[in-house]
């Protein structure tokens, strides 16, 4: 009897033992998240724009994962008026959650153009689309499709005369 008893124990150890190897397996391969906050308008003059998308990353594994790229394109009402892709070299935290801003720089005047009869100053509805590509230390490089959906408002150009520069500006 005490000879099942021990062997029940040893089983028994075993066991929990390969469950927790097992756990702390998934756990390394479990992919990091990530969530778009928000995208905004930082500056913007006669020559471009800097749009920036706040994304909150979320790292579950145990070592710094580095932010390779991400690319995007946002529209209003169904029509793109945006898109590009931006190399990154942004370390995200140990087992934890940062918020990172990623700018992007854009032909604002060609932007403008592309809105149509949309001016400096309107606020217009939007969808993001945005590709994060993260290097995992287990799935190597993963990209996290993110997306949202809001309301921005085009900066202002101070000084310049829109209608007269889009004018310029030959159709696509």
């Amino acid at each position: 009897m005490v000879r099942m008893a021990r062997a029940l124990l040893i089983g028994l150890l075993l066991m929990v033992g390969t469950g927790c190897e097992s756990m702390e397996e998934s756990m390394s391969l479990r992919k990091p998240t990530a969530r778009l906050m928000g995208v905004q308008f930082r500056e913007a003059d006669a020559y471009g724009a800097t749009v920036v998308f706040d994304v909150q990353i979320v790292n579950h594994y145990p070592v710094a994962l580095p932010l390779l790229r991400f690319d995007y394109a946002v529209s209003s009402r169904g029509e793109r008026f945006m898109a590009g892709a931006s190399e990154l070299a942004i370390q995200i935290p140990v087992g934890g959650s940062q918020t990172v801003s990623l700018p992007a720089r854009i032909d604002y005047l060609n932007t403008l153009r592309r809105l149509g009869s949309i001016r400096p100053g309107a606020t217009i509805p939007y969808e993001a689309q945005l590709n994060l590509t993260i290097d995992t230390p287990r799935l190597g490089a993963i990209t996290l499709p993110l997306g949202k959906g809001g309301e921005i408002t085009l900066p202002q150009l101070s000084g310049v005369d829109v209608d007269k520069l889009l004018g310029e500006i030959r159709p696509l």
